[in-house]
């Protein structure tokens, strides 16, 4: 009887648990009670508090209710969420502020978002962006 090879055992290691890298390379941060999505997210926080406005970190908005079609399926409502809201002094929303490490950081997604809460709440919405030559944020109006 010949005896045909069965192949090489390949013994299983179990890797070490590594947690999956963001793609935008930030890190998590946190201060002041909160968990920043970013350390330039935490400067912008900490700009706001120096500028003693009446903001509030991370509140959500819906931009498309949910709906049902006429054939039965059911869609979901879609959900807009700035880093910060800015409120006046009356609590009326006078913006909304979305920090961007950088350019890669705009997508095509984030940004169609941002239409349609400009649409939905006639708010505009600041992108802001740290520079690192000036250690300052550029703002500007979507």
């Amino acid at each position: 009887m010949v005896k045909y090879p069965t192949g090489n055992k390949v013994k299983t290691v179990r890797a070490k648990h590594n947690p999956p890298k963001n793609k935008y390379f930030n890190h998590m941060t946190r201060a002041h009670g909160y968990v920043f999505d970013s350390a330039v997210e935490m400067h912008y926080y900490e700009h706001l508090c120096t500028l003693k406005l009446n903001f509030k970190y991370h509140e959500k908005f819906e931009i498309i209710p949910r709906k049902v079609s006429s054939w039965g399926k059911t869609y979901q409502h879609r959900i807009y969420t700035p880093d910060f809201s800015i409120y006046d002094d009356k609590g009326n929303l006078q913006e909304v502020v979305d920090v961007k490490g950088g350019k890669a950081t705009m997508t095509a997604d984030s940004s169609l978002r941002m239409a349609e809460f400009i649409n939905r709440y006639d708010v505009p919405v600041v992108i802001a962006t740290w520079n690192r030559q000036t250690k300052t944020f550029d703002e500007k109006y979507k």
